[in-house]
């Protein structure tokens, strides 16, 4: 259509939908005359049709909707309505109505029956069920020499022998996702070296808007998942792109729509052979480039500790600070609970964004790479550049030292202990120490709270992803992307209990809280004399 309206105060940012505007609409035009386009977040609707009516302007200019006034203003420029219809990802398809009415409340009450009846996993954001093989959250894969009793129902498996002319897989594996309204699940691809070239998700009870995110461009599409659809991710869309459902109660595509209990039936075929598709920057098959992990002696230590930590964070610095502007509240938590005039050192301070977060307190950081000390020197921060294993700082003198997200980059457990010796050492009789941790165990939620511990990590997406891995061991080297490079860092993650295992071999501290929070073992420790 050539003639194009903007309709002002009509739009998703005003919580006004499609529906809103077509019973004004449809009392003027013919319905088969105009479209409507709704842009995301925006506080406007546009109108495409040749049919403009002076009625119908003066109906606008004088309507209200949920409070809000409306008025139009004419585009000049020629916009087809067709450039703004739903782009995806490659290789994903949506097979509508697969299901009767009658069947997805049959298959709803049946999975919602075998939630209360048998074993599932309520997790933090969902419950879920498993057939044929259960899914392991903490290392996001399956056992393949454990098949489980129970295998996909019949019924399912009825509903696959239908969709034979829309996939190409034959699935053995069904994770059934049960989500109440405003819950979701974090942004993923589902493993490459467990399941095979198609995954598929059957959506039953409710509509939802699915985000679909390309890791190397960062261009996120909103897909809308129809109930009673199935979803088909393959090629790029299955081993490159992310997906992920946003943790809210209401969606805005086309419509403004509120979310109802959903069930989604997660189909995939498990299988032993190792992936070889064309994205290995995603792929936990491939793992091209990654350092092999071997320390026979101090020196082997140190040189994994130099190239792996200390040389890349030079490298990175600027664009890693560009990441690190979010402060976690827990850890200003814990500043803030700290006497005026209190002394704290931040060991393994980064960009500096926790020196200053009280003008009462005298913050003195330090950091293993010049680079971002030069950072937090340019921001008026006092610094110096050290390695945590000799900190050149006199004993018993600080209140507080606070070590977060820098342990886990130390190789051996001597080195650990020495570097929280150090920190011990620091602190005054009385003084409290705050060390965080990344946690091999990345899908627990064992405070099951939605207050906050001592260290919860952010959620924003430019923060480090932790979370939203899988580590099947506790020594590996995680990557980082700066323009077309690939950096690897070394972590050694911690298991349950280890962290405070270290801290108890320590003289003259005692321990007053560890907590798991978003991914991160999190410890306080006192110093006692």
């Amino acid at each position: 259509s050539s003639g194009i309206n903007a309709e002002y105060g009509a739009g998703h940012a005003n919580g006004i939908g499609r529906s809103d505007v077509v019973a004004l609409l449809d009392n003027h035009l013919d319905p088969a005359k105009y479209k409507l386009h709704f842009p995301p977040d925006k506080q406007f609707s546009l109108l495409f049709t040749d049919d403009i009516c002076s009625d119908l302007l003066q109906q606008i200019d004088t309507t209200q909707i949920k409070n809000n006034c409306l008025y139009c203003a004419f585009i000049s420029e020629t916009i087809s309505f067709d450039s703004f219809a739903e782009v995806r990802p490659p290789g994903l398809q949506l097979v509508m109505e697969c299901v009767e009415r009658d069947v997805e409340e049959q298959l709803m009450n049946m999975f919602l029956s075998h939630s209360e009846n048998t074993a599932q996993e309520d997790l933090k954001n969902r419950i879920t069920l498993h057939y044929g093989y259960k899914f392991d959250y903490k290392t996001n894969s399956v056992d393949l020499s454990s098949p489980l009793d129970e295998p996909i129902p019949a019924c399912v498996q009825e509903i696959i022998s239908k969709l034979a002319p829309h996939i190409t897989i034959t699935p053995n594996q069904l994770t059934v996702n049960i989500y109440q309204p405003g819950q979701g699940i974090p942004k993923h691809v589902d493993t490459h070296s467990i399941f095979t070239s198609e995954i598929l998700s059957l959506s039953l009870g409710s509509d939802v808007l699915m985000d679909f995110k390309n890791p190397e461009t960062g261009v996120i599409l909103p897909v809308l998942i129809p109930a009673r659809s199935l979803t088909v991710m393959s090629g790029e869309s299955r081993y490159l792109w992310h997906h992920g459902i946003t943790p809210r109660k209401t969606d805005a595509l086309m419509d403004v729509t509120r979310r109802e209990l959903r069930i989604s039936l997660t189909l995939r075929e498990c299988t032993p052979e190792p992936c070889t598709c064309a994205y290995p920057s995603q792929c936990d098959s491939q793992n091209y480039g990654k350092p092999d992990f071997s320390v026979h002696n101090e020196q082997d230590a140190a040189a994994i500790e130099r190239e792996y930590v200390g040389d890349v964070y030079e490298k990175i610095a600027d664009h890693f600070s560009s990441t690190r502007h979010t402060t976690w509240p827990g850890v200003v938590r814990f500043i803030n609970s700290l006497p005026r005039h209190s002394v704290l050192v931040d060991v393994g301070c980064g960009n500096g964004k926790y020196l200053g977060v009280r003008d009462d307190v005298l913050f003195i950081g330090n950091d293993n790479s010049y680079n971002l000390c030069s950072i937090c020197r340019d921001r008026g921060r006092e610094v110096f550049a050290c390695n945590a294993l000799s900190i050149p700082l006199r004993a018993c003198t600080c209140d507080a030292v606070i070590c977060i997200a820098m342990l886990h980059h130390i190789t051996t457990p001597e080195r650990r202990k020495v570097v929280l010796q150090n920190l011990a050492q620091l602190l005054r009789p009385g003084g409290l120490c705050l060390v965080t941790v990344w946690a091999q165990e990345q899908h627990l939620d064992m405070n099951n709270s939605k207050e906050e511990s001592v260290c919860p990590c952010p959620t924003d997406s430019t923060e480090e992803g932790v979370g939203r891995r899988h580590f099947t061991d506790q020594d590996v080297f995680v990557d980082w992307k700066k323009d077309r490079s690939l950096y690897y860092r070394y972590y050694h993650v911690f298991l349950e209990g280890e962290l405070d295992g270290l801290i108890r071999q320590l003289d003259n501290v005692e321990i007053v809280e560890v907590t798991y929070e978003k991914a991160n073992w999190c410890a306080v420790f006192r110093k006692t004399c």
